[in-house]
C-alpha cells in the first residue's frame, strides 16, 4: 500500500462527516481503503486480492480445527 489518504463520508446525525483513513487500513464500513492510485495499479490489486485469499484460507482451517476465526 502507500502513504495516500482516502475520504469517506460517514452519516453524522442529520448531516454527514468526512473521515480519512490511510491507503491499506481499515474503512468505516469494514472494508478495505484502497486509493484510486492503487485501484489503477494491476500488481497492487493482485498482492491484495491474493492476501485475501491467504485470510480466508487461515481462516477455514481454523475454523475446521475447531478453533474458530482469528
Amino acid at each position: 500500500m502507500c502513504d495516500n489518504k482516502v475520504s469517506f463520508h460517514i452519516p453524522h446525525g442529520y448531516d454527514y462527516r468526512e473521515v480519512f483513513r490511510q491507503c491499506g487500513e481499515t474503512d468505516p464500513r469494514g472494508g478495505r481503503a484502497i486509493c484510486e492510485t492503487c485501484k489503477k495499479d494491476p500488481a497492487v490489486m493482485r498482492n491484495i486480492q491474493q492476501h485475501e485469499e491467504n485470510i480466508a484460507a487461515d481462516n477455514d482451517w481454523l475454523k475446521s480445527a475447531g478453533w474458530g476465526e482469528m
